[in-house]
């Protein structure tokens, strides 16, 4: 009733405060609560909007790459005296310092050589150029930024040395397509099918590239003077809801589960400012569709969830449910 009277659009419970609540002896009860409600403000011209679509096609090379990181959970990494190169395994001791003080350390880590390694709070960019080509007993020094969401607060943001000490490369011996590994990987009959179910794979990919550029495109457009305030109640909430969300999109569309980690991680690093920008972007196509009269149907729940399902190879039932109590629905 408050809402429609006074034209509001509510985006929370009400928060009710039980010392001011009233009975009289007389007369109707009064109380008193607090509602969240969507900001106010003016809606930019987004209608005529050009946008650019990446389009591309997937070469054998490319196929053969993507092969490699399909077999990749089903090989092995054997010690060698080889060079480190990309895609080896490396152990290795750490030290991180801010100037001379040693602030951290980690002993007999182990990751996978790729071009970055991002730690939850902050990514070294470097890392590939630093350690390929080092072998067991080598030392590599470099330095990297924490972020400003660090959850130690005192070096937010701050010049950190790191200092590795390389312990053993592992190098990977990639699986071989024997018929029983195809039929481990996912009940391909022949090499040919792999290839073929690989190639579709790319193309879901090169779709979630197309949405995103061209949603960042349009969103770049219509956020572009948006700086009104936020309830803060709203962000803190909103930012576990984007980071899932975020998360179930990179595997419908594909990605492994320690490149989501990556995203991931950057994710949680620029966390406000994100989960900011995403209200915004949330609160503008919400009026949009307002005004165009747009509005979601069951159905595009069920093909949402459906394609989740077959990337996640769950049945949508079990995918429904996970999304459900997570409240990602609304």
């Amino acid at each position: 009733q408050v809402t429609e009277e006074n034209n509001l659009a509510a985006i929370s419970e009400p928060d009710l405060n039980p010392g001011a609540i009233e009975v009289p002896e007389e007369g109707p009860m009064t109380f008193e609560f607090n509602l969240e409600v969507r900001p106010e403000f003016d809606l930019p011209d987004w209608k005529g909007l050009e946008i650019e679509r990446p389009v591309a096609e997937f070469s054998e090379q490319e196929i053969n790459d993507r092969m490699r990181e399909v077999l990749y959970p089903h090989s092995r990494h054997v010690p060698t005296q080889n060079a480190a190169q990309l895609g080896d395994l490396i152990s290795f001791d750490a030290d991180f310092y801010h100037g001379d003080e040693l602030v951290s350390s980690v002993e007999e880590e182990m990751v996978t050589l790729r071009e970055r390694l991002t730690l939850a709070d902050g990514t070294i960019e470097n890392f590939a150029e630093l350690l390929t080509g080092c072998k067991a007993g080598d030392t590599r020094e470099t330095t990297f930024k924490l972020s400003e969401n660090s959850p130690n607060s005192k070096l937010s943001g701050e010049t950190i040395r790191v200092v590795f000490k390389v312990l053993e490369v592992k190098e990977l011996e990639l699986a071989k397509l024997t018929p029983t590994m195809l039929e481990e990987i996912g009940g391909f009959e022949t090499e040919e099918e792999l290839r073929d179910a690989v190639r579709k794979n790319l193309e879901r990919r090169l779709e979630y590239e197309q949405r995103q550029r061209t949603r960042e495109q349009v969103i770049k457009a219509l956020t572009e003077a948006a700086d009104w305030e936020l309830p803060p109640e709203l962000l803190r909430r909103q930012a576990i809801r984007e980071l899932q969300r975020y998360i179930l999109e990179l595997r419908r569309s594909g990605f492994t589960e320690q490149e989501i980690l990556a995203h991931a991680n950057e994710l949680r690093q620029n966390s406000q400012a994100a989960t900011a920008r995403a209200l915004r972007e949330h609160f503008i196509l919400e009026r949009i569709a307002e005004e165009e009269k747009i509005e979601e149907s069951s159905q595009d729940y069920d093909d949402e969830i459906s394609l989740i399902a077959r990337q996640l190879d769950e049945s949508p039932r079990r995918v429904r449910a996970r999304l459900e109590r997570a409240v990602q629905m609304g």
